[in-house]
C-alpha cells in the first residue's frame, strides 16, 4: 500500500526563487540571508545557510520586496538539509 502525502496548505504555492534578507523579531539586530523556494498568499519556504536565530515559533520580517502585502510571519518548521543548509517554512501574518 502506497501512502500519499497530504497537502494542508490553504493556498497554492508557486515556485519563486529569490535571494532575500530577513530579520528575527523582536531583536531585529543582524540581517540574515536566505533563498526562497516557493511562495503563496499565506506563506513561503526558503533555504537558509546560517540558522542563526531561526527556530519554530520565531517571528521574522522579510526586508526585500515580495509579490505580497505581508512581509512578517512566523517560522512554522525548520529542517536541516545538509551540513550548512536548512529549509524553513514561514507562515505570513
Amino acid at each position: 500500500m502506497e501512502l500519499q502525502k497530504v497537502d494542508l496548505r490553504r493556498e497554492e504555492r508557486f515556485p519563486y526563487l529569490k535571494t532575500i534578507k530577513y530579520l528575527c523579531l523582536p531583536d531585529a539586530g543582524e540581517d540574515f540571508k536566505g533563498v526562497t523556494i516557493d511562495i503563496s498568499k499565506s506563506g513561503m519556504s526558503l533555504y537558509i545557510f546560517n540558522p542563526g536565530c531561526i527556530r519554530e515559533g520565531l517571528h521574522v520580517r522579510i526586508k526585500d520586496d515580495l509579490p505580497l502585502s505581508s512581509t512578517t510571519g512566523v517560522v512554522r518548521w525548520v529542517r536541516q538539509v545538509d551540513q550548512d543548509l536548512y529549509r524553513a517554512g514561514i507562515q505570513f501574518h
